[in-house]
């Protein structure tokens, strides 16, 4: 069943295809939740909220093309809410999720692991305007446009946050011990 029809199954009320795309979608939903929130507990907590807010209101989508960008819109403003109910203090935990970090290609299990760290104190830096434009766009490879009409803001300020991420980014990182070719390569693409 394709991705179209799965959503107009949804729109109907079948809780089979609800599941469906519950699996399709929950796996990199809980890496943008960890990124937004850098907890796993509140991670969780942002994706069974988000599917059960998508399951209230699917039937009232009226375009299925524009599912994913309202997926993520309910995501990113799920998760912006309960970081602010945690008052951005937020510990880091070190949680393995696949699929969340930048792909450095590191041959030394070690190194990756301490670069995996690395980048994620660097991006719990950013605010979380940000942090949100840089998970989107390098974690779950979104378009400035479809970025835009998650976060409601014009394409300029997308780029604009982009922009300003990757050179706050860089200039963490490059303070940070990593090799000037990984920070090159992985932040300022």
């Amino acid at each position: 069943m394709s991705n179209t029809e799965l959503i107009k199954s949804c729109q109907q009320g079948d809780q089979n295809s609800f599941r469906e795309l519950y699996l399709s979608y929950s796996k990199n939903a809980l890496g943008t939740a960890y990124l937004i929130s850098g907890s796993k507990g509140i991670a969780e907590d942002i994706v069974q909220e988000t599917f059960i807010e998508c399951f209230n209101k699917i039937k009232g989508l009226k375009k299925v093309e524009a599912f994913e960008v309202w997926f993520y819109k309910i995501l990113t403003r799920t998760g912006w809410r309960m970081v602010k109910a945690h008052n951005y203090i937020l510990p880091l935990e070190d949680d393995n999720l696949e699929g969340m970090l930048f792909n450095l290609n590191m041959s030394n299990q070690i190194e990756h692991s301490e670069t995996e760290m690395i980048v994620n104190e660097a991006l719990e830096q950013l605010s979380l305007p940000l942090k949100t434009v840089v998970i989107l766009y390098f974690y779950n490879d979104m378009t400035i446009k479809e970025i835009s009409k998650i976060l409601g803001c014009f394409e300029g300020t997308v780029k604009s946050r982009l922009h300003n991420a990757k050179k706050k980014l860089y200039d963490i990182l490059s303070n940070s011990g990593l090799p000037s070719n990984s920070i090159e390569l992985n932040v300022c693409k």
